[in-house]
């Protein structure tokens, strides 16, 4: 018996390990994702974000405006923006069966017409195993 408790021990835990092990391979696939948005947003590359999102996805803007997916898409093209960085950070993965809700903050720096602003907020996105459902940034600071 007591020969049999660590094999039924290491039995029990496997499932976990493995659940863990999905967890930490989906985070590191999410982080590269929102490494690749960023660098989209950055280049205006609206014809590859648009690939990534649902025909449902919203956005909600920093001062709380609403974008479907073609507004959104359409200020992503907007050249009067340009970004000179685009930063994700704290990003933490939540796993809902299919869904994954993540949560994290944003840093986003660059010029308005010529203006120089700065964003700091919050950002969380709920994906499915495919593509992105919605998302939303909610200031923290603004400059």
């Amino acid at each position: 018996m007591r020969r049999a408790l660590p094999f039924l021990l290491v039995l029990c835990c496997l499932p976990l390990a493995q659940s863990i092990s999905r967890a930490q391979g989906d985070e590191t696939k999410i982080i590269a994702l929102e490494n690749l948005w960023n660098q989209m947003q950055l280049n205006h590359d609206a014809d590859a974000k648009g690939k990534l999102l649902d025909d449902d996805f919203v956005f909600t803007e920093y001062d709380g405006t609403v974008m479907s997916k073609t507004q959104f898409l359409e200020s992503i093209r907007d050249k009067s923006y340009q970004l000179s960085m685009e930063a994700s950070e704290n990003m933490k993965l939540h796993r809902h069966g299919d869904t994954l809700v993540v949560i994290g903050s944003t840093h986003e720096k660059g010029t308005f017409k010529g203006k120089p602003y700065q964003h700091q907020g919050r950002l969380h996105g709920h994906l499915d195993e495919k593509r992105m459902a919605n998302g939303s940034a909610s200031p923290v600071t603004s400059v």
